[in-house]
């Protein structure tokens, strides 16, 4: 164990060496991108989902805090922690976690001492201990994040369900083959390091999933740019031949599909009908801009989701009545379309 811990220690030191000997053959650290627009909007709280900056008061000044991002109606039992690549802001990943946060996970972006998550790669220690109620937890980040992500779960497996990487490695010092958890690798194929990325798989658990973006670049995991420069992309990238957007939606639909394996369910509709079934998100539509609107409709919704998994497991064991529900539901969507059209 003595051993271990002095080839960890070692790994981290040699990362530290490598970027700070980078930064000074560059002449200078440059500043921390700045967050897009759209991503500043996106701390913004609505009727789905609440944004709270948290305080840490053990932290470092200046990066002593973190974004929470959950889920208006449902209490969550899954969380996803998300450090930040090198020198981009922690709102760059803004709109990322506010989207997955939707589909019904806990999502932390977490600041970094002078934005390298390498300086304080243990921070998920605390958001672990802040959220008791959290049964499952699954670390990500993207670039540096990523990989930080990987020296986390490599020393505190124990705390983990899974890793998320977005167009990251963790190289041989930070390797979790060997560990028993769930890890996907999502990267695009413009990534200026994507031969890395699908070279350092090995030091992957052989289960890993590896899902390429065609067309997506390094850069576009985040809403980050240099302040100045329309189409910004990092250097050491290629330029995407899709927009954000667009690498954007295949980010967060593979990231969620990854989450929902530790979820159980807990929402009666999406049991009978499967989540892909787009009726599923008419009947979100009129939770939010109908049901939401009233106290009584919030407590029929508080009543929904506090009930959901007896609800499930009940029909689970009278398939008859599932059957039922399954053709009340039927029934029913159109009579909830009608009165969402006027």
């Amino acid at each position: 164990m003595k051993k271990q811990k002095l080839l960890f220690a070692g790994s981290i030191s040699l990362l530290l060496l490598f970027i700070f000997s980078t930064c000074k053959a560059a002449d200078e650290l440059h500043d921390t991108y700045p967050p897009l627009p759209e991503a500043v909007a996106a701390l913004d709280p609505d009727l789905r989902v609440s944004v709270t900056k948290v305080a840490v008061a053990e932290w470092e000044e200046g990066s002593n805090f973190y974004y929470a991002f959950k889920p208006a109606f449902k209490d969550p039992k899954v969380g996803f922690i998300i450090y930040p690549g090198a020198l981009v802001d922690p709102i760059a990943y803004a709109p990322t976690a506010r989207a997955i946060a939707q589909e019904g996970y806990l999502v932390v972006i977490v600041k970094m001492v002078q934005d390298l998550a390498v300086l304080s790669y243990t921070r998920a220690d605390k958001i672990i201990t802040d959220y008791p109620a959290i049964s499952k937890w699954i670390i990500g980040g993207h670039s540096l994040g990523g990989s930080m992500a990987c020296a986390y779960a490599k020393q505190f497996s124990d705390k983990l369900q899974g890793v998320v990487i977005w167009a990251a490695f963790p190289s041989e010092g930070f390797r979790i083959d060997d560990k028993p958890l769930k890890v996907i690798s999502i990267y695009g194929s413009k990534d200026g390091a994507a031969d890395e990325i699908k070279a350092e798989k090995i030091y992957l658990p052989p289960d890993a999933q590896l899902v390429e973006i065609e067309g997506g670049n390094h850069t576009q995991f985040g809403y980050y740019w240099d302040g100045v420069t329309e189409n910004f992309v990092q250097p050491g990238d290629n330029p995407a031949d899709i927009t954000r957007e667009e690498q954007q939606q295949q980010i967060i639909k593979a990231t969620a599909d990854f989450l929902a394996q530790f979820k159980e369910n807990t929402c009666p509709v999406v049991y009978l009908l499967g989540n892909a079934d787009t009726r599923v998100g008419t009947l979100r539509q009129f939770r939010d801009t109908m049901l939401a609107q009233s106290a009584v409709g919030k407590e029929l919704i508080a009543l929904y989701y506090g009930n959901g998994a007896g609800i499930t497991a009940f029909l689970e064991q009278k398939p008859l009545l599932k059957a039922c529900a399954r053709k009340v539901l039927d029934v029913s969507i159109p009579i909830v379309e009608l009165l969402m059209a006027f």
